[in-house]
């Protein structure tokens, strides 16, 4: 589904939810597998794709949580991790994205190989900073807390993300929320909130609006990551416009995951047209073989927004953006005015 039509692909973008561990590509994985003899189902990139993407609509969320295991252990080192935010970069510049947030949870994605969590930052940044120049981007990243990993994990997170605020701009709660209880991770987060930390979780993906509710009285985040069921009741369309709070949207990761029965049923443009603050994002492109260009395909072709409307969700993404407006200002007033 990866689309890279002129049509799309020519429009200066933004993207402000991605998550690094699913968007490492295949051949990578199988590099990476053959120097650290790692087993893989397949070292032939067309077979292999059959076991690490998600090419048709699952069970639920957790089927595709689930897929994840391969993409977990091709993190072995520091250096590694850098060649994949490398290449997810370079494959964000030939999208034409301008403004690009880049998240990953160091607890789960480091753990496997029992990798140092600093090293693997500094191989991240030396890779942001290639692409800002090189490609004359905006970069921000943001350090997720796995519900999965606990509430131990969390404060892990949360308390690392803070000693390196400088270069982390956000935390989110991610993982999956039917599962995991809000409780145990409220103090954590309004922890780094408190620290300076900009907050962003994940809810509304496969659970009711109610959960919506809730997150927004609990943790008071400044952005929401799917937040696609709030269109089930009123009360949560009304408090996102109300606080302003901007929805990270992902339609067809939100198809794959079944948390919309079909992509025409997705409620991205109803939600826009009642005046949430939504955005447009690919979630995990390698896995679910989609990119932001597919994103403004299904947006415009199949749930019916104008092109006006896609470039007013970039101006969302812009206005929320949780980068230093000192490093997106510059890159908004040269290529979206």
């Amino acid at each position: 589904m990866k689309n890279f039509d002129p049509k799309y692909n020519d429009i200066p973008k933004t993207e402000i939810h991605c998550h690094l561990e699913g968007a490492i590509r295949t051949q990578t994985i199988i590099d990476v597998a053959r120097e650290y003899n790692i087993s893989l189902p397949s070292y032939e990139v067309a077979e292999l794709d059959r076991h690490v993407k998600v090419l048709d609509q699952m069970r639920d969320l957790q089927a595709v949580l689930e897929a994840f295991d391969i993409f977990q252990r091709s993190i072995t080192s520091p250096a590694v991790f850098e060649r994949i935010a490398w290449e997810l970069f370079e494959d964000c510049a030939k999208q034409n994205i301008k403004l690009f947030e880049v998240r990953f949870s160091p607890d789960w994605a480091f753990h496997g190989h029992n990798l140092n969590w600093d090293a693997c930052l500094e191989g991240l940044l030396r890779a942001q900073e290639r692409a800002e120049r090189e490609f004359d981007m905006a970069i921000g990243i943001i350090a997720i807390t796995s519900r999965g990993m606990g509430a131990e994990s969390c404060v892990r997170t949360v308390d690392w993300a803070i000693r390196h605020r400088k270069h982390i701009q956000a935390v989110d709660l991610a993982d999956g929320e039917l599962l995991y209880p809000a409780a145990d991770f409220v103090k954590p987060i309004l922890k780094a909130r408190d620290a300076g930390l900009k907050v962003t979780i994940h809810t509304g993906e496969d659970t009711p609006a109610s959960y919506v509710i809730e997150t927004i009285k609990n943790f008071k985040p400044d952005r929401i990551g799917h937040g696609i069921h709030s269109i089930e009741d009123m009360k949560a369309v009304e408090m996102l416009i109300e606080k302003r709070i901007t929805l990270e949207v992902n339609p067809w990761s939100n198809y794959l995951t079944n948390s919309v029965p079909t992509i025409e049923a997705h409620p991205l443009k109803r939600l826009f047209d009642l005046g949430v603050r939504v955005t447009i994002n690919s979630d995990d492109p390698e896995v679910l073989e989609t990119n932001v260009n597919n994103e403004y395909r299904i947006a415009h072709e199949i749930l019916g927004m104008s092109m006006e409307d896609i470039q007013t969700c970039n101006r969302f993404a812009f206005e929320s953006s949780f980068i230093d407006p000192a490093k997106t200002k510059p890159i908004w007033e040269k290529y979206f005015q």
